[in-house]
């Protein structure tokens, strides 16, 4: 029983409601997710080591025909984050059987590379942003492998915001 412990204090789901999803596999040295209302969405961010975690979800619903595999939707979404390009990088993927575009993309500068994946889904008319980054002087850092492996295995569940709900709340694994 001891030795099972550190595995039953953990929790095997972290649900974010306010964004309607659930992450599975949060590596045990993440943080406590912290949720909070953005200018036009939510979002929610967690740590582990140096890699983060971020995901967003636009509160207004993506225009009519928004498809994450089109260029040009991907270029207005490019410019509107100032991010990773995707106009002209990445792949096709999915994401708990949606349509997903997806850009694992390494930046060099004074020493260190930043690594980062970027995930664009459209769900129930809303585009999720997720994007786990990364910098190290010493290679692509496990940490940052971990965070893109619950991005793999989130699962989208309806919304659920309490009225008049905290700016602020926090979310244990």
């Amino acid at each position: 029983m001891v030795l099972l412990w550190p595995l039953l204090c953990r929790a095997a789901d972290v649900d974010v409601p306010e964004l309607g999803v659930r992450l599975g596999s949060l590596p045990e040295s993440a943080a406590p997710l912290q949720v909070s209302a953005e200018p036009g969405g939510y979002q929610a961010v967690t740590h582990a080591g140096v890699a983060s975690l971020s995901i967003f979800r636009e509160d207004q619903p993506a225009p009519d025909g928004s498809d994450v595999a089109d260029p040009r939707y991907r270029a207005t979404l490019d410019h509107k984050y100032k991010s990773v390009e995707s106009k002209d990088q990445g792949a096709p993927t999915a994401l708990a059987d949606h349509s997903a575009w997806t850009v694992v993309d390494m930046q060099h500068a004074s020493g260190t590379t930043r690594y980062t994946c970027l995930t664009y889904v459209i769900v129930d008319q809303h585009l999720y942003r997720m994007v786990v980054t990364a910098d190290s002087m010493q290679g692509r850092p496990a940490e940052f492998d971990s965070l893109v492996v619950a991005i793999s295995g989130v699962k989208f569940e309806p919304v659920q915001r309490a009225p008049q709900a905290a700016a602020s709340t926090s979310k244990h694994g």
